[in-house]
């Protein structure tokens, strides 16, 4: 049966909703909200006879694309969909000045983007730890307070030169949706570059970024703080920080799976220390 590839809407997301839910993962009904309203992503669902089959996702972070939430219904899996629907989301991303494409594989289709020309670039480890009741001190030479709109350009400054990539549409969507901390250097000039910063996204993550180790230590704890109740709050830690992630496995953080960065294209010139969570496995 042909697959007909097209631009995913937002009365597809319940859809795709279902389709994650049936390979055990969590509700991405907030995800897919996040997507359609940040304008550098461009989803895409596959359909056979009209039905929709499999989901995939594009996201330009300026030079660097990334690749995610593709799923093929596991009934249409051994036909090539999945094979298609990620050659059509490079194509965009490459249409769309992308020159090195990246995602987080899965055991079961890392040797499809293999195949693609993919390479190993780094791992990811997902770690997880649960909600604090006390609010934490920030370090005595750092000051801690909401974010506020005119932030908005020193942290995607400052998330750029740790990433090496523009997601400046994705965080300013996130400071909209769920607002966000900075973490600023006490007695230090209004203005300057902040010390880091947490922005919390959907199921739990937050993209949380800070050069000093103590800082992104206490701003995972911030987001542990600020989390709701009975809630756990998830990171996923360069393999590269090793520093970073095996403190927070001494510290009781447990590792729930370690995801290995692909990448096609050029190397990334990032600062994987200075990352301490991602927005999602999808957007980086």
């Amino acid at each position: 049966m042909v697959l007909t590839i097209r631009a995913m809407t937002p009365d597809d997301a319940p859809t795709a909703v279902a389709l994650a839910s049936a390979e055990g993962w969590r509700d991405r009904t907030r995800f897919w909200d996040l997507v359609f309203r940040t304008e550098t992503c461009r989803a895409i669902a596959g359909e056979v006879d009209g039905r929709v089959v499999a989901t995939g996702l594009a996201v330009v972070n300026g030079t660097v694309g990334w690749l995610g939430g593709l799923i093929v219904a596991k009934a249409r899996r051994g036909r090539g969909y999945g094979r298609a629907m990620t050659e059509e989301l490079i194509r965009l991303l490459q249409a769309a000045g992308c020159v090195t494409l990246s995602l987080e594989a899965t055991d079961a289709g890392r040797p499809m983007y293999e195949r693609l020309g993919f390479h190993h670039m780094s791992a990811y480890h997902q770690i997880e730890a649960g909600h604090l009741n006390v609010r934490p001190d920030p370090p005595p030479d750092r000051l801690i307070r909401p974010l506020r709109p005119d932030d908005l350009a020193a942290v995607c400054e400052l998330d750029q030169l740790a990433t090496g990539e523009d997601r400046s549409a994705a965080l300013r969507v996130l400071a909209e949706l769920n607002g966000g901390w900075i973490l600023e250097q006490r007695g230090g000039p209004h203005g300057g570059r902040p010390a880091g910063f947490l922005l919390p996204t959907e199921r739990t993550y937050g993209a949380v970024v800070a050069p000093r180790f103590d800082d992104g230590l206490f701003l995972l704890d911030l987001h542990r703080w600020v989390a709701p109740d009975e809630s756990s709050v998830r990171a996923g830690i360069p393999h590269e920080h090793q520093k970073g992630w095996q403190e927070l496995i001494a510290r009781g953080w447990s590792e729930t799976w370690r995801a290995p960065r692909l990448i096609l294209g050029p190397s990334i010139d990032w600062q994987p220390d200075w990352i301490w969570g991602q927005i999602n496995s999808a957007m980086g």
